[in-house]
């Protein structure tokens, strides 16, 4: 795909899973690329071994760093042409069995830092007329999910939002993209305390996503949902009663949590 070639990719996230996949294909596409992580060390070594990349560490449920990051982008007289949100992170149990300061980082991190980034370097896509935005949301988006009422509900607010500015912005050439896969193999697994066999026996791989998603954007999609079983879960969660949604999924997670999988 020539169309990734020479374009300034800024990737959160960038240090394992779906956001390590964007950018070892972007790299392989010619692509200029800016990544960040909490991961100063494995981002810099990332980096050294790609073509054109730079690394500028920091963690964005830190509600400081999305000005900071901006402005060292500034600073160094880089202009993004694609800003990738992939950054989240989530995990399963009851409500009440985690703190509000691990709600606190996960809200930050995935709403709070992508609205701020989203909002920052969409201003300068406005005044040149072009530029785009990929806003990594999840299956989890489209309906409550019990015992992860948190990521899922935040999940909701990234699929509803970038739908939004994706029909403002479009007729200024403007890109918007929301992604949202299902169960992926990556690290956000062990974040949440998942094990790598998904409940549904189906998983797919970060660079799948990637692919996909890669396409999706070049094509002017503004979503898509990854993988023909995800696509098919989403459209009976969307047909049957609410109710029966809910007493579904909780029997599913609750399952998966007593054999280790969520």
């Amino acid at each position: 795909m020539d169309y990734y070639k020479n374009k300034t990719v800024l990737i959160t996230g960038a240090s394992s899973g779906i956001g390590e996949s964007f950018a070892i294909t972007l790299d392989k596409l010619g692509a200029k690329l800016i990544l960040t992580a909490r991961s100063k060390d494995k981002l810099e070594k990332m980096a050294s071994k790609m073509n054109n990349a730079i690394s500028i560490p920091g963690d964005l449920s830190d509600k400081k760093f999305p000005q900071q990051l901006y402005d060292s982008i500034k600073e160094k007289n880089i202009d993004v042409d694609i800003l990738i949100n992939n950054a989240g992170f989530g995990f399963s149990g009851l409500f009440l069995d985690s703190s509000m300061k691990n709600y606190n980082e996960m809200m930050n991190l995935n709403v709070f830092s992508l609205v701020a980034l989203t909002h920052l370097f969409l201003n300068d896509m406005v005044t040149k007329k072009n530029g785009g935005i990929i806003n990594i949301s999840s299956l989890a988006s489209f309906q409550p999910m019990p015992f992860f009422s948190i990521y899922a509900a935040s999940k909701a607010f990234v699929t509803s939002f970038t739908a939004s500015i994706y029909e403002e912005y479009r007729k200024l050439g403007i890109k918007v993209l929301g992604v949202c896969p299902g169960y992926t193999k990556t690290n956000f697994n062990k974040r949440a305390q998942m094990d790598s066999i998904p409940v549904a026996g189906y998983l797919m791989s970060s660079q799948e996503v990637v692919d996909q998603s890669l396409k999706a954007y070049q094509s002017g999609k503004f979503l898509i949902v990854n993988g023909k079983i995800n696509k098919f879960l989403r459209f009976i969660t969307s047909v049957i009663p609410t109710k029966l949604s809910l007493a579904f999924s909780s029997s599913v997670i609750k399952r998966g949590i007593t054999n280790k999988q969520w």
